[in-house]
């Protein structure tokens, strides 16, 4: 027999073989059971063995006949070794950081990959995929991501969920599902800060006695390529494993950094520049004049309105914390340029609203005041003159001697003068003689006079230093007599002058008021 005719006769076995599986007639039909010889070859062995080939038939019959005697309540190798779960993570999707709730949304595959002896098969050499309906007639690890706020599984259109069975026994289970994990942020940096948000792996009911899990790999955690979260960027990821303790015993726990680092440009737009820039325009007041103070107050509020604004929509973006953040200290910085940019108005408007006008009501009080004491001066020089005429006339009628100096005449009245005693302790009264170098002097004193006082200088810088002599006397009916004539020379400041001025306003308008005459210290009387 040779070698065609051994294959014609296996590809004829084949059919037959195909044709009983396939056959659903109730009649019973004798089984035909053929053993091939070990000597054949072993592609004639494939075909009649089918190692490689599964239908429903081979199918249906491995999921009946292992689920017959499965038990979904215990797991695998049960009161015996425990079982080594191994995990990968698939992320497809981070969706946001929220700085306020504190917690990231990540969509990812969870695969579980783990050993069941119990669900070994023979009948094929191939993978087994199973669909969502095996969840409920397979053990399945209780596996829950410890700060995990909300989770679901998507369903659409149907669970995601799948089975791959192998013929060792080996069961991978994979699911999609998106959760909502809790992240600790640490935002004393700012926006300028890196952040790590972590993801644990942890079974909820069996001990380290009972499953122990661990990493599939190094590369376990695998990132899509078009990875993109709002306004973060996405730096790397770590893992690591640590072994937790609970009153109920020791649990695995699988641990998956995400590190990512926030992007500055949005906040270069939002808030920076528009920081920088209100602050700048407050210190256009500075170059303002200082009496617009509607101006710059008005540039200065607005730009504190402004900067509060600001401060108050980024504090609505961010939970309520203790610490202080980099973006605080930027803007208490702004707004303590600006609050120093309306302190130094205020200090402007002091010096010039406060001490200025003083200045220059002392320095418009200055010519005023020199002005009328000249004016008085030459009031009290011309009734001097006037008076001394008054007495010469009188002098020269009674013929009578003078006293030796003026200041030794004491004329009470008008009366009085016929009483006169001459003697030599009695005043000599001036005659015509005597009294003109008086009136010499008087003539070329400097008086301010009304052409003279038009070359009066305006400031008070220009003072009148001039050595006088006073001559005091009574005043008479229509003339004053000399009694005192004193000679002092000193130096007239703003106070003194003014206490000068009053002084004289007082001796001219005192009802037995006594003049007072100056003259040059050159002359005498």
């Amino acid at each position: 027999m040779g070698i065609r005719g051994l294959l014609r006769a296996a590809v004829l076995l084949l059919l037959i073989r195909t044709w009983l599986a396939d056959s659903n007639d109730p009649s019973p039909t004798p089984k035909f059971h053929f053993e091939p010889s070990s000597s054949m070859p072993e592609v004639i062995l494939d075909l009649f063995n089918c190692k490689n080939c599964a239908n429903e038939a081979v199918v249906h019959k491995i999921l009946d006949r292992v689920l017959s005697t499965y038990d979904v309540r215990l797991r695998p190798n049960f009161g015996g070794a425990p079982v080594p779960v191994s995990v990968s993570i698939y992320v497809s999707s981070i969706e946001q950081i929220s700085e306020i709730n504190m917690d990231y949304t990540i969509t990812m595959f969870l695969h579980q990959t783990w050993k069941d002896k119990r669900l070994a098969y023979y009948e094929t050499n191939q993978n087994l995929t199973l669909d969502y309906r095996m969840h409920e007639k397979l053990w399945v690890p209780d596996c829950y991501f410890v700060n995990s706020k909300n989770t679901f599984v998507h369903d659409v259109t149907v669970e995601n969920r799948v089975f791959q069975l192998h013929p060792d026994g080996t069961v991978r289970y994979g699911i999609r599902l998106t959760t909502t994990a809790a992240c600790s942020l640490d935002l004393r940096k700012f926006p300028l800060d890196k952040q790590a948000c972590k993801l644990e792996v942890e079974s909820y009911g069996y001990t380290v006695e009972d499953i122990v899990l661990s990493w599939e790999d190094e590369n376990a955690i695998h990132i899509t390529d078009e990875l993109h979260i709002p306004q973060f960027t996405y730096l790397g990821r770590t893992i690591t494993s640590k072994e937790v303790y609970f009153y109920t015993g020791s649990y695995m726990r699988l641990i998956v950094k995400f590190e990512v680092q926030r992007e500055v440009r949005s906040y270069l737009v939002q808030v920076y520049w528009p920081t920088v820039l209100t602050t700048i325009l407050s210190w256009i007041s500075f170059w303002m004049n200082y009496d617009s103070s509607a101006a710059r107050v008005t540039i200065g509020l607005s730009s504190i309105l402004v900067l509060t604004t600001i401060d108050s929509h980024m504090r609505d973006k961010l939970p309520h914390i203790s610490c202080i953040k980099a973006i605080d200290i930027y803007i208490l910085v702004c707004l303590f340029f600006v609050f120093l940019s309306l302190l130094e108005y205020v200090y402007i408007n002091y010096l010039f609203f406060s001490r200025g006008p003083r200045r220059n009501r002392r320095r418009c009080k200055k010519p005023r005041r020199v002005v009328a004491r000249y004016r008085y001066q030459e009031v009290v020089v011309e009734n001097v003159q006037d008076g001394l005429i008054n007495v010469e006339d009188r002098v020269e009628d009674r013929a009578a001697p003078l006293p030796d100096s003026p200041m030794q005449a004491h004329l009470a009245s008008q009366e009085s003068l016929g009483s006169l005693v001459f003697t030599s302790e009695q005043a000599q009264l001036a005659t015509s003689e005597s009294l003109s170098p008086l009136s010499c002097t008087s003539i070329q004193a400097q008086l301010a006079t009304g052409e003279s006082l038009s070359d009066l200088p305006s400031t008070s810088q220009q003072t009148l230093n001039d050595c006088t002599i006073h001559l005091h006397g009574f005043l008479t009916n229509d003339s004053i007599i000399p009694i005192e004539i004193c000679n002092h020379s000193e130096a007239c400041d703003d106070e003194d002058s003014e206490e000068s001025l009053s002084s004289d306003e007082s001796h001219g308008h005192d009802s037995s008021p006594s003049g007072r005459l100056m003259f040059p210290s050159g002359q005498s009387a």
